[in-house]
Parts: structure tokens; sequence; C-alpha cells
């Protein structure tokens, strides 16, 4: 029951048996609060509540026009009331996240895990603004949702450990597990617990006590509930504690719910440990844990499994000896290994295990290192591991992308499709169809089809395989990774935010990929592309999908169970004409689902056998092996492409020379010698850090004889930051080490007679709040060292005008980025890095980090600028920041933009009036080439033009061979006559491969990750992991925590597949290219996108069309525009010469339903009326998923509304 409490202002919800909200007199009747959902969580002391806030229709539609926008107040006292609520028996250093979340956002909008303290209706209202600036539609009946967590700290302690697989098929198949028979008398676990004894103590009886028969078992366990009293019930940790105490002996429960983890570790007694198993409300013993994790090694201090001893690292044990017994003492070095043991027990248990013979310590450097990877004859200090070059090199070794093998082609292939019951408002899996590449079919039907489906897949036969589905990411691959996780398999999983990209099961290397991420469009589109124009994706109503209809068979279903009007207007009309010829003839379900599914799974593997063959054929690459086109296209690069030490891999910590210093150490190096008179030279203001005494110091005083030494945390091994056994990224060592070479280099220059002053980077945090050293920093400028990622922007994309009527047309380029890579040029190896005695910007050829002063009349800006969350191209600074519209009066210096370009676009500033004010930084490189990638190119390029045919119009012989030639003098590719034949399937592997290739060049190199926890101590060791950012955490179930998290920026580990440089270089000459045509087009232009131009058209400024790479095509075909309208970037409308209309809005989808009324009209009325309001309608449900911001279950209404 549901009853409703009015204050004066607010409608407040309050479900059954849920606490209310208390009323707030501040927000305005359009709001309602419900909530829907709370979900205490014990074991990990945290609390997640989920409410829906909802407008009322009614208010929106009969009062005054009103937007979103103007709701601010209102919005943020919904927040205020929700956070009072939350936060009000919670500790400042508890943890809270806010997320709010809406079905048709593109991913959820969450504030990150955060101390309370920290956490403020301003940071909320901050992630909102980015909902309602960049969606400018919101739910009317249903809202959007709010989910809070709250995390108490601390919460306890625990161990952790790793998984299994199938438990009902790996109990009865895995030696190291003892089945203990089912049967009805509640007595498993002392069953368990006693046979696991009789296997520990070689019980006479123990060949009988194996049988599944044993009556000598069962009579054991009964006598040891009667002696125990303990009733025969199913036995939790409170019953297993007493059998402990009457065997004295110490039992450890893995679990199942725990991911195969330990659960319950009693008493320690390591003479009397057993080990069981709980799986299915169900005890086994385990004999061995090796066994049973498949490992070489098991620790019984942390319960780890692991392969390696020198590679396990455990802080119950020494990390000498690796002994969880070892005794401290008289400390002792080993000759051989170098390394220096805590005592007598220590030195011998090393050499008894073997360490000696696998590690060895520097002594000069502390690092502790792989005899195989480095022997110690051959160690020089500071080199390091080069991942491209795979061996040990020098420290200042530059490291350049080599060529790499590709994968090994992988015939093991699975497709398969889900369908689901949406009848409830979520979707229930009840039909799963499967194919081999062979077409050989497996089918699961019924509601407990997933458990079907998944106990098939992960089977031993499966080893090896991989599983495709079109929008894996987003939908069937959440119904997977529940059931992985309710069977307490802990899978690796790569997310891409609240989407899954790979899910893999590492123990039989089974992966599951999307085949969105190779060809992203929808299934229907597929048979075209591919040139089966035979296949066609059926029509199935699955509104229809319910448990009541599962074995109907009768009349066709009504047409609106197929849901035509989410359907664009042609295949709208496909679907009528179909049904209006099936309409008369008997419905079958059963019969149809299968058809539908099986037709869905069918196209999927037709298609991707199609694209595999083709792209494997012209590459020796199997595209399937990877994971996404982008990293397919790279493995073909890199494996027939490359060219030897010409890209650079980029080093993930920068690079390191005698410039390199951090921006706090000036600032407070210039604050003392500001304050106390001196001149202190530091990497600035000289030639470089000085040299003392062969150390290189980071400022240092001939008047005072002073070195000055600035500790920041991470490079110093701070030990109220990090644990001292945590290995240093940079460094290889621990911090403990890194920490006391430190203090020996200060003790050396002590004890050289210089004078030592110190900042650490805690005590400078203090000192940048206080009021002298912020009035210093007003009249002191120190940038931030110039950052390859910063000059690294996206395409221009931008409305110049709003409303035009009169000619214009429509043109864009073909192939802009494949026209770049293989035209422009590139730099070539590693940077020169400058930081003073700069010369004219036209001697550069990099990257430049600068101050400029932007011309005060210029139409069309060059350089971009980021600034609240968007690209954009100011003239003023100021005016951008403050989102300034009128008529700017500025001052120069307000104007003035600071920022990274790459230096080609810099030079054609500052031709356009830009003018240079100050040079910080340069990356200068020696060579550059614009053949790095046009092998690449090329290749599929000449595939894609023979398989595109000729071109129209060319049919004789002579039309033939001189489009041969006039394309081989244009390209410098000679087409093959024989082979050019339309070939669409081969077509679209090129342009594939052409389009989806630059883009990882500048793949984040620090992308989230996923990691399932089971264990408290798990928990808590990741919220205080100082190398690890948590972005968001979820309860997927009652024993599962998820952390969604990225490294450290310290942390991120080093990539050799990525080139920051090639990614900056290859758009900035993508944003010069378009602004060639725009500066000539000038004030005609009325709207332009990364590769594209809508301008006013007078006949003689029509850019020059082509149809070779980099060229003009005519988008319209010879059609002409009469009426242009847009809103802003990604929105716009347009009318034809002809009357045709086109719409084109970002986050909408334009069915049928849409386009009545998102279209020309409506775009134009909200361009001329910024108070229209469009509403949306939606059809969906939802689905349970355990990705990050999606791990609860969520009940939605069938119809939902949105405003725009």
């Amino acid at each position: 029951m549901e009853s409703t409490l009015r204050a004066t202002n607010v409608i407040l919800f309050e479900d059954e048996d849920m606490p209310f909200i208390e009323s707030d007199d501040e927000l305005d009747t359009a709001f309602r609060i419900i909530e829907r959902c709370r979900r205490p969580n014990k074991k990990f002391n945290s609390e997640e509540v989920i409410f829906q806030v909802l407008l009322d229709a009614d208010y929106w539609l009969n009062n005054r026009a009103i937007t979103i926008g103007e709701t601010n107040d209102a919005i943020r006292t919904l927040f205020e009331t929700l956070l009072r609520r939350m936060t009000s028996n919670l500790e400042p250093t508890d943890l809270i996240r806010v997320i709010i979340y809406s079905e048709h956002l593109d991913r959820p909008i969450s504030t990150h895990l955060m101390l309370v303290s920290e956490m403020s209706v301003e940071k909320i209202m901050a992630c909102a603004t980015k909902v309602l600036q960049s969606k400018t539609e919101v739910r009317l009946d249903e809202g959007f949702n709010i989910e809070i967590i709250t995390i108490r700290r601390p919460v306890g302690s625990g161990k952790r450990n790793r998984r299994v697989i199938i438990p009902s098929i790996d109990r009865l198949r895995k030696t190291s597990i003892r089945c203990v028979p089912d049967e009805d008398l509640n007595i498993c676990c002392a069953k368990a617990i006693l046979l696991a004894i009789a296997e520990v103590e070689k019980d006479a009886d123990l060949r009988y006590l194996r049988r599944k028969d044993c009556c000598i078992l069962q009579k054991r366990a009964i006598a040891l509930h009667q002696k125990t009293g303990v009733p025969q019930r199913p036995c939790g940790f409170e019953e297993i504690a007493l059998f402990e105490q009457y065997l004295k002996v110490q039992v450890i429960v893995i679990s199942t719910t725990a991911l195969n983890q330990v659960c319950y570790k009693g008493p320690v007694r390591e003479d009397r440990r057993i080990y069981l198993w709980h799986h299915d409300n169900h005890f086994d013993v385990i004999t061995s844990p090796k066994g049973f994790y498949g490992s070489n090694f098991f620790c019984e201090a942390c319960f780890k499994p692991f392969d390696h001893i020198e590679m396990h690292n455990c802080s119950t044990i020494c990390h000498v000896c690796r002994s969880p017994s070892c005794q401290i003492g008289e400390s002792k070095r080993c000759s051989d290994c170098d390394r220096n043991t805590r005592s007598e027990f220590c030195f011998k248990a090393h050499k008894e295990n073997g360490l000696c013979d696998k590690l060895y310590q520097c002594r000069k450097c502390c690092k502790v290192i792989l005899r195989k990877v480095c022997p110690r004859s051959q160690h020089q200090c500071g080199e390091k591991r080069c991942p491209s070059y795979k061996k040990v090199v020098a420290e200042n070794h530059m490291c350049y992308l080599q060529k790499e093998s590709a994968k090994k082609s992988n015939e093991k292939l699975i497709f398969f499709d889900f369908e689901t019951d949406q009848s409830t408002g979520e979707h229930i899996l009840n039909f799963v169809v499967s194919q081999y590449l062979d077409g050989t079919e497996f089918v699961c039907e019924g509601y407990n089809a997933i458990d079907k489906f998944c106990k098939y897949l992960f089977s031993p036969q499966h080893k090896g395989f991989t599983a495709i589905a079109h929008n894996m990411k987003g939908f069937d691959g959440q119904f997977i990774l529940r059931w992985m996780l309710e069977q307490g398999q802990c899978p690796r999983v790569i997310p891409n935010g609240s989407k899954i990209m790979c899910i893999t099961l590492s123990a039989l290397n089974i992966r599951i990929i999307d085949s969105f991420n190779f060809f992203p469009m929808s299934l229907s589109k597929l048979p075209k592309t591919f040139g089966l124009e035979e296949l066609a994706k059926g029509y199935f109503p699955h509104l229809f999908n319910c448990p009541s209809n599962q074995s109907y068979v009768g009349s066709f279903p009504d047409s609106a169970l197929f849901s035509p009007s989410t359907m664009s207007t042609g295949d709208r009309e496909k679907i009528f004409l179909w049904y209006n010829g099936q309409k008369t003839n008997t419905f079958d379900f059963k019969k149809e689902m299968l058809k539908y599914c099986r037709s869905d799974v069918d196209i999927l593997r037709r298609c991707c056998k199609i694209f595999r063959e083709q792209f494997q054929s012209v590459t020796g690459v199997d595209p399937f092996t990877y994971v996404t086109i982008a990293s397919a296209c790279m493995a073909v690069y890199r494996s027939g492409h490359i060219k030897p030490k010409t890209i650079a891999m980029v080093p993930v910590q920068g690079y390191c020379n005698s410039t390199n210093f951090s921006r706090d150490s000036i600032r407070w190096l210039d604050f003392v010698a500001h304050t106390e008179g001196h001149r202190i030279l530091h990497a600035l203001n000289g030639t470089g850090e000085s040299k003392i005494a062969g150390y290189s110091v980071d400022g240092f005083c001939k008047e005072t004889n002073t070195v000055y030494q600035y500790q920041g945390c991470f490079h110093h091994g701070c030990e109220m930051c990090y644990d001292g056994d945590l290995i240093h990224p940079l460094t290889g060592t621990t911090m403990r080490s890194l920490r006391q070479k430190k203090e020996g280099v200060i003790d050396t220059l002590r004890q050289r007679g210089y004078n030592i002053i110190q900042m650490l980077e805690h005590d400078f945090e203090n000192l940048k709040k206080t009021e002298e050293f912020k009035e210093f920093l007003l009249q002191h400028e120190v940038t931030d060292r110039l950052n390859p990622r910063d000059a690294f922007f996206g395409g221009r994309t931008n409305g110049i005008k709003l409303f035009f009527e009169g000619c214009a047309k429509y043109i864009d380029f073909t192939s802009l980025y494949p026209w770049v890579n293989k035209y422009c040029e590139y730099p070539v190896g590693h940077p020169e890095i400058i930081t003073e005695h700069f010369q004219d910007i036209d001697n550069y050829f990099g990257l430049v980090k600068c101050k400029v002063f932007p011309p005060k009349n210029l139409f069309h800006p060059v350089l971009p600028f980021r600034c609240n969350g968007k690209l954009m191209f100011p003239l003023c600074r100021t005016c951008a920041e403050t989102l300034h519209q009128n008529i700017c009066s500025h001052t120069d210096e307000e104007r003035s933009i600071t920022g990274t370009w790459v230096t080609e676009e810099i030079k054609k500033a500052r031709e356009k009036g830009y003018k240079i004010i100050k040079i910080y930084e340069v990356y200068h490189f020696q060579s550059s080439s614009n053949d790095l990638f046009r092998s690449y190119i090329d290749l599929f390029l000449k595939i894609k033009q023979e398989a595109s045919g000729y071109p129209k119009g060319c049919l004789s012989d002579q039309q033939k061979s001189e489009y041969i030639v006039s394309y081989s003098e244009k390209e410098n590719i000679y087409l093959d006559k024989n082979s050019i034949n339309v070939n669409l399937g081969r077509r679209s592997v090129a342009k594939l491969a052409l389009n989806s290739f630059w883009g990882r060049w500048g793949m984040n190199l620090n992308k989230s990750q996923l990691t399932f926890v089971s264990t408290v101590h798990d928990f808590n060791k990741m919220l205080i992991d100082k190398t690890k950012h948590i972005k968001d955490v979820f309860l997927p179930t009652p024993e599962i925590a998820s952390f969604q998290w990225t490294q450290s920026n310290n942390f991120v580990t080093q990539d050799s597949s990525t080139n920051i440089f090639i990614a900056a270089f290859t758009t900035c000459h993508a944003r010069l290219k378009l602004y060639s045509a725009i500066e000539k087009l000038n004030e005609s232009v009325l709207y332009f996108d990364t590769d594209s131009i809508i301008y006013k058209s007078d006949g003689i400024n029509d850019p020059p069309l082509g149809n070779f790479l980099g060229e003009f095509t005519d988008e319209l075909n010879g059609g002409t525009i009469t009426s242009f309208v847009t809103g802003g970037p990604k929105n716009y409308a347009y009318k034809l010469s002809d009357g045709s209309e086109v719409c084109k809005i970002r986050g909408f989808t334009l069915n049928f339903q849409n386009s009545l009324v998102l279209n020309y009209n409506s775009v134009k009325e909200l361009v001329k009326k910024s108070s229209k309001r469009i509403l949306v309608l939606y059809l969906m449900a939802t689905k349970k998923t355990v990705a990050p911001s999606g791990g609860k279950k969520k009940t939605i209404k069938r119809k939902n509304c949105f405003v725009t």
C-alpha cells in the first residue's frame, strides 16, 4: 500500500514498511520521491538506497512553460534533503557515493566514492548539470533514479582467495574434492568434517567412508550431532564452531557464495586443519587446496593459491624467506643473493625453499631482481625491463614500438542470442539459441535457460572457445556475468563504463566478446553490409513473450505487440506489409520464437564468418582473437606495416632528464628564495637541476652552501602513504628501499658539509593554505609541465547560423582520417624537451605549451580550448569560462589562453592573428615522415575501391582503363582490373579497417577496471589502497562487492601499443583540413561537423568535388537545402528542394513514433522559442545488471515520457 504525505510544497511517497523522507517546504510540487529499495549489508557495513524522483506530469503540462534548467533551486533542495537523511548517522570519515541514472541516458552520472565530509550538494549539482547540458530530455512519468551507497569504516577483517568453475560438475570431476553423499538428514556438514579428518589421519575405514552408500559415516555424523548437542538441521558457522571445539580441529570453509574464497576460519590448529567446500547449501571435502584451485602452491597463512614462490607476497610471511613462522634475531646477509635475512632461521629457510637461487638484491640500488630476467653479472643500476623490446634495457633507453606477430588464429567460435520475457518490466531470460561456426546448434528454453546455457558454454569441451553475441556488452553479457558470480566464479572483465567489453573465464580460457565492437550497426543491417541479401531479420512480438503464452497456439498476436512505433518509418511500413500477409495464419509461439532467435543467430554467424574470412585473407590476422576492430587493426599494422625505430613508446610517467621537476617543488624553492632573499638554483632558472657530490638535487644555494630537497610522497616512498613492501612502478624497488636510499643520499651530503633543508609533500600542502603563500602565488606564475595528452583534442563541431532560408549545400570529406594517415606529416622517434632559450615557433615540429592572445575579430577561431567540460574555439578565455554571450570587453590578459597544442595548429593560428606571448615548454621532433601509415592505408584503400566496382557512368573498356590510370596517378595505387567487382562484404571489411585504425593510438592508458571481492578484508583493502582510485562500488549479491577503479596516476602501467603524439597530430591535421575549407567559405558556413560542412551556396563559392581521399563529395547527390535550422552541435534539421525533411538530434533514435514530434518544424520551434517542450515516448523494459552503476533490480513502467 502506498501512502501519500503532503507538505506545503512537496509530495512524498512511502512504500509499505519503508521509512519516509521528511518533508521540505522548499521542494516544488512538481517533485515526488519514492524510496524504492533499501539494502543494508552487514558483511560490508554498508547500505544502498534507491530513490525514484518523479515529476508530476500534470504540473509540467498544465502550468507555465518551464525547462529543467529553471528548476535548479528545487533540485538543489532535493539533494540537500537526501544527503541530510543519508548522512545523519555517519561519521565524517565514512564513505558515500551518489549516482543518478535513467534508462535513456548513455551512461549514469555518478560522483566518485568519497568521504562524507567531502560530499556536498555542489558536487552532485555539478554532475547533474552535465546531465542537463548534454541530455536536455527528462522523463516525466518516471523521472530519474538516485542511488546512494554509504560505507562505514572500519568494517572488520578477513582473508581472501580465488575460484572454481561449475560446482555441480566439478565436485564430481576434481580429484581434490571428496563428495559427501546428499541425504535428507541434514547432516552433510558433520559428515564432511568427519570424512576430512579421516582423509588427514588416514583412517583405517577410509575406503568405506568414501563410498556413497557408507552407513558408517552416517552413524558417526549422527553421533557427533548428539554428543555436541547440535540439532540435525542445516549447519552454519556456529554449529561448525561446536564441532571444532569437540573434535579439536580447525575447519576452513571455502564457499561459492564468496567467489570460492575462505568464508570461515576457525581457531588455528596447524596440526589438525581441514578444508570444506560449501556450495548449493551442501558441504564437500577439499583434500588439497592446491588441486582445488589448480595452482602449484597454496599459502596456509593468507589462504592464497599461487604458482611461483618468488612472486608470492603476503602480509603474514617474511618477505625474504616467505615463511609464516620466520623468527626475528640477529640479521645475516647472504653472500649468494646479497639479501639481508632477519635471523639464522630466516637464512636457512630462504636457502631451503630455493629463493636464494631465484632472486638477488643489488646493494647499490636496493632492487630485488629475478635471476632469470637479468643475471647478476649483467645487472646495471637503473636498468628496467622494456615492455616493447621484452628485455632489460638501460635507464636512458628510448623504446620504440616493435614489429609484433598477430595472435594465433582460432576457429573455436560460438554465436548466441538471448530472448527475454519483458512482461514484468524486467528482462527475464527464457530462450537461447547458439551455433558453432559450422552451424551446429544448441537450444535452451524455459525460465532456467541461462543456467542450461552457461553450464553448456563453460564446460571443458569449450576450452579455448570465443563466444560472440551482438550487443553483448549492454545486454547478453549482464545475464552471463550474474550467473558466473552466483556460481562463485570470478571472471576477468573488461569494462567500459557500465558496458562489458569482454568476459574471460581463465580456467578454461573461454572469452565472450561483442560483435558490435567490430561492426557498429544493428543486426538487421548486417546482411546487406556483407552482401547476404537473401537473409533478413524477422519480426517477433516481444511483448507477447510472457509465462501464460509459452505454449500458445492460435490467432496472430495484435500488431502493437511487435512494437512497430519504435521502428523507423521505412521499417514500420515493411512490418505492416508483412503483418497483413501473415495475420490470418496460426501463430505457434514456441515455433515462432525458435524461428526468430535461430534466424538472428544465423545472420550473426554467417556475417561474422564472411568478415573473418575476408579480414584474414587480406591481413593474415584473425579479428576475433581481439576484443575490438581497433585492436585487430593495430595488430595488422604491428605485424606487417610498422617500420623499425619510427614510433616511440611514450613513457607513461613522462620523459625523465635533467629538466625533470615538479611544479610544487619549483613553487616551494621560489617561495623560499623570495622570503629569505637568496638565489636558489633549480631546474627552471639555471642549466637544469644541480649536481652535488654526484647526486641531482632539487635546489642549491651557493651563498649558504644549502641543498634543498622536495620530498614528494610518491617519488620518495612516503611511509604515511605507501606500504613499505609496495613496489615502486618506476624504480622497481620497494617503497622502503627507495626511502632508505633517499635517506642515504641526505646523510652523504650532510657528511660532506652541506646544509640540508627538506620539504615533505604533506607539509607543503599545509604551506599552500597560508595567506603568505597564496599572496606569493598571485605574483609568481609556475605552470605544470607539458602533458602530451593535453594536446589531444577531438573533432570540431558547431552550428554557426541557427536558422537559414535559401539555397544551401551539404558536403563531406571522403575518408578524412585515412587521408590524414596517408598524406600528413607525423613525428618520428622521441622528442627533444626544451624548457628555455626558445626559438621562433616555425623552427619546431611537435608540441608546444604556451600562452597566446587571440585576435578580436576572426569569424572562425583556430585554437581548441577545453572549458566547462566542452571543447570550444573561443577568442576570449574569460567569455568561454563564464559563458558570456554579449560583446566582449575583457583585457588582453583576461582574453589570453594557455594551453598545449600541436605546433602546426599554432603556426596556423599565428597566421590568422594569434600572438604568442610566452612559451613554457616544447617537445620538438628532429625527424618527421608522411609515410608511416601509407602502406596500411593503401592496402585497404585498394581493396575498398576494387570491391566498390567501377564508378557510375564508367561503362566502356576505355572509360574503365582511364579510371584505373587516373586512380593510379592520384593515389599511387594500381587497381587490378580483374578484381574490380562489387563485393559488399569485402568492401565493408576494408572500410572498417580504414576508419577504425587511428583511434587506438590515443587510447586512455588508465581505463576503468572491475574487481569483485567477497571478504571484508579485501573490501577494506580496496578502500585504502593508495595505488587505486575507486570510482564506484556496488553490491551485486549480499556476499559480493564490486569495485570499478582506475590506477592512481603514479601507478599506471606502461603500454606498448599507443602513441599520444600520433593521436594528437591526427586530429590536429583533420581540424586544419576542415579549417582550410571553412575559412574560405567564411560567413557562408551554416554548420560543420568533423568532416562535413553545410553552407550557403551562391553558385560561385562551391568547393570542388572529387572521388579521391580528402576530396569533398556531395552528401545530397545534387539536391539542395531550402531551409536549415540548428540548435547546436549534433542537433539540426533541414528541408530539401524535393520537399523531404531530415532531422538529426543527438541522444534520440528517430523511430516512427518520435519522428511525429521530433522533426524540422519542432526543432525550428525549439530554436525560436526556448521554452518550447516536446514529449517523446519510449517503450522499454529493464534487465538485472551487475555492471558498474547498474547492480540493482529496477522495475519501471512500460511507457516513459521525456521532455526537451
